[in-house]
């Protein structure tokens, strides 16, 4: 059998096996660890079966549309791809069996593909892009693996991730044959691995590279950056409503000190007044909806000092007092403007006057986005 066979025949496994499980449910079957020298095969490939692409574009438009309209979202695609097989040689690398002695060396060559499909993802360059990585690592971080001990007079078996054979839970009544189940967060199990492989920090970085899914889940992106993804991102309306929703309706008790803390690096590189603006608009509308949609909000710590928390509540007193290009999200009715002034006065109590004189410095220096700067389109 070829080389070019026996790519073809992983890239089915992987596909039919793996992926599609992840959007329509069912168990997700590893296959052998995937080298980032196949991304662009698999990036080009289409399954034999058009039934397993078709459930998978499907699904993925399903997912995205949660979050903002979009005509398409493209499949197979290298970012979309990339994200796909650098989840799959994490999962691999949380599989015990892997500390076997003959096994332990491959543990640093998968580490490492799985470090080079994650630089070799490209920053999101449309909406349907953005989500669709967005999509990917959404149902990914959502699995689980489930390990069964089984026990019988005589001995003592354990199979993680991986049904028990046929042959050791034979007549149980006879063997005196008994099961336990239990199921592990994807998420948990990256969190323990052994010291020196860091896979919650190879997590970090390729959620890094999908900057929906980063911007959603602060949790587990605790340095959050402003960057120019994120900002690109951000500057698609769309996007930025969805987002602005989705962070909304799950809450935002947690989110106060990861963003606050991400305008303050921004703030303090100098950037362009563009990317300023793409940011603020973006917290600012994430405050208002919080107002506007009767939520209850978040409570900065009181100590009058201007942390990332503090930063964070600052925003909206400091758009309110703010006249410039900003004021068109104040655009209210009466009692929607009454309930953000009663709010934004509560927030600057909160946040002490050195925080919000701090943010509105900020606001000063936002421009106003040109249309079509680093925008993403809607494709």
């Amino acid at each position: 059998m070829g080389d070019e066979q026996k790519t073809a025949e992983l890239y089915e496994s992987f596909v039919t096996g793996f992926l599609r499980p992840l959007f329509i449910g069912g168990t997700a079957q590893a296959t052998r660890p995937l080298p980032p020298s196949l991304l662009e095969f698999f990036a080009l490939s289409r399954p034999s079966d058009p039934a397993v692409e078709q459930d998978i574009r499907l699904w993925m438009h399903r997912l995205a549309s949660e979050i903002a309209p979009c005509d398409d979202v493209p499949f197979p695609d290298v970012g979309a791809m990339g994200t796909a097989m650098a989840l799959h040689d994490l999962a691999v690398l949380t599989d015990p069996t892997l500390d076997r002695a003959f096994a332990r060396g491959a543990r640093k060559t998968i580490f490492e593909w799985a470090m080079d499909l994650i630089a070799a993802i490209p920053p999101p360059r449309t909406r349907g892009e953005a989500l669709a990585r967005h999509t990917v690592l959404e149902r990914a971080l959502g699995t689980e693996r489930e390990d069964t001990v089984v026990k019988n007079w005589a001995y003592t078996y354990r199979f993680f991730g991986r049904p028990p054979p046929g042959n050791v839970v034979a007549m149980p009544r006879l063997r005196f044959v008994k099961q336990q189940k239990t199921r592990k967060a994807l998420v948990r199990l990256i969190g323990e691995d052994e010291p020196g492989l860091t896979l919650d920090v190879l997590l970090r970085h390729l959620i890094a590279r999908s900057p929906v899914t980063e911007l959603l889940r602060t949790d587990l992106a605790p340095k959050l950056e402003f960057g120019h993804a994120t900002l690109s991102v951000l500057s698609d309306g769309g996007l930025r409503h969805g987002i602005v929703n989705a962070l909304v309706k799950n809450g935002t008790d947690a989110i106060a000190q990861p963003f606050g803390h991400a305008l303050r690096v921004l703030s303090a590189l100098g950037p362009p007044g563009e990317f300023l603006y793409v940011a603020v608009v973006f917290l600012a509308e994430l405050q208002l909806l919080e107002v506007l949609d009767a939520r209850v909000g978040h409570k900065p710590r009181d100590e009058p000092a201007v942390g990332d928390e503090e930063l964070f509540a600052a925003v909206l007193p400091a758009l309110l007092r703010h006249h410039g290009p900003l004021e068109h999200l104040l655009a209210l009715s009466d009692p929607d403007r009454a309930a953000v002034q009663e709010r934004a006065e509560l927030r600057a109590k909160q946040a002490g006057d050195d925080a919000v004189a701090f943010a509105e410095q900020i606001l000063a220096r936002a421009v106003p986005l040109a249309p079509s700067t680093f925008a993403p389109s809607a494709a």
